[in-house]
């Protein structure tokens, strides 16, 4: 998230990282000192172009690629033939999660919910929240992306841009619920489902859980920071990361703090979501162009991987390393793609592109997909790079 300087639409996934672990400066750096090593120069292969930014994250299954665009398109890709399937025309600009469950591609846009039969892109169901606030804007003029569906058991959730919670039937598409929220303003870091339960950060800077069936309010857990990016859930603990530069380890069932990172800074923001490999939990960070290592148990800071740009979308796991796609969110035209290796802490290849990549990547069958503000699907053969 940044603020809206020309009134462009700006993915909100964001972040920091600038941390204090009690040491002085040089300790500090000597602690999370990264193993440079040269790493191999990939050249990235053009997949499918359209004529409008890519914005949304990708979506990849059972060989049919999934994406949005900011001219309130959305398109299916066959991935072997490189051929579109089908594109269906929004109200909006899609910006945000597409989900495939039931032969069914759900994606949210603004107050809507769209309900597509992954076949043939046929419109099954839409159903649009009357919501009192339109717009993807805060009162701090910063914009937004929509907030991200889940579906589970037949039933879609998703925000509004009010920040009312939302319950569809997708075999229906009627209503099934909605929770008013007691904080009204934009649900940006998404709603996540996990074992019966709903989680999601309010606009005050609560981290919220619900109660699918009954819709009680479990727990909420005031953690004071505005969340952007998605929230990772691991082995019954909620990991999310703010604008205060600090990133929070909570207990799934009671909303308890377990820890979190002490920071020095307020000025960068946690910004793409994280991911875990064994015991180390790796989340993205914007101004401070890395990614943090941090021990899950404890929130100890373990290293910090350099990204050179501002890692806005979340890192993907390939195995157990960890791939990551950052941009330079100022000029809007610089972007690296990187491959790090998390047991010998190197970087094991890099892209870097003159393009803006705002879109959250995938992977499917070892080829990495990633789109970009150029209309350009691009992809990366992860296994046979040159």
């Amino acid at each position: 998230m940044r603020k809206n300087k020309n009134g462009s639409r700006v993915w909100i996934i964001i972040g920091l990282v600038l941390f204090s672990v009690g040491a002085t400066t040089a300790s500090f750096i000597r602690k999370i000192e990264f193993e440079e090593s040269v790493a191999l120069e990939v050249k990235p292969e053009i997949f499918f172009k359209v004529d409008s930014k890519i914005r949304s994250a990708i979506l990849v299954n059972d060989g049919k690629l999934y994406f949005g665009t900011e001219n309130c398109e959305f398109h299916a890709i066959d991935i072997n033939t490189k051929q579109e399937l089908w594109m269906y025309s929004a109200n909006e600009p899609v910006e945000t999660w597409p989900v495939f469950t039931d032969n069914k591609v759900i994606f949210n846009a603004g107050n809507s919910l769209y309900i597509l039969d992954a076949t043939d892109g046929t419109e099954t169901h839409k159903y649009t929240y009357p919501s009192e606030s339109s717009i993807r804007i805060s009162q701090d003029t910063y914009t937004f992306n929509d907030s991200y569906v889940a579906a589970s058991n037949g039933i879609a959730y998703y925000a509004a841009l009010n920040g009312d919670l939302v319950a569809v039937d997708i075999k229906s598409g009627a209503m099934i619920w909605s929770l008013i929220s007691g904080n009204p303003g934009a649900v940006a870091s998404g709603v996540n489902f996990s074992n019966g339960k709903l989680c999601y950060t309010d606009y005050a800077g609560s981290l919220c859980c619900v109660d699918a069936q009954t819709r009680q309010v479990i727990f909420r857990t005031e953690i004071h920071d505005r969340a952007f990016a998605p929230m990772y859930i691991s082995d019954g603990k909620i990991y999310v990361g703010g604008r205060s530069c600090k990133m929070y380890c909570i207990d799934a069932n009671d909303g308890n703090v377990i820890w979190s990172s002490p920071s020095s800074d307020d000025t960068t923001w946690f910004s793409g979501g994280s991911v875990s490999v064994g015991n180390t939990l790796y989340s993205c960070t914007s101004d401070e162009h890395t990614i943090a290592a941090f021990n899950k148990n404890t929130g100890e800071l373990l290293r910090l991987y350099p990204t050179e740009t501002n890692a806005y979308t979340p890192p993907l796991l390939h195995g157990d390393n960890i791939v990551v796609a950052a941009t330079d969110v100022y000029s809007f035209n610089k972007s690296n793609i990187m491959e790090f290796d998390t047991k010998a802490h190197t970087k094991l290849w890099q892209a870097t592109l003159e393009d803006c990549v705002l879109s959250s990547p995938a992977i499917y069958q070892d080829v990495l997909y990633f789109g970009s503000d150029s209309g350009t699907i691009y992809c990366i053969n992860l296994t046979k790079k040159e």
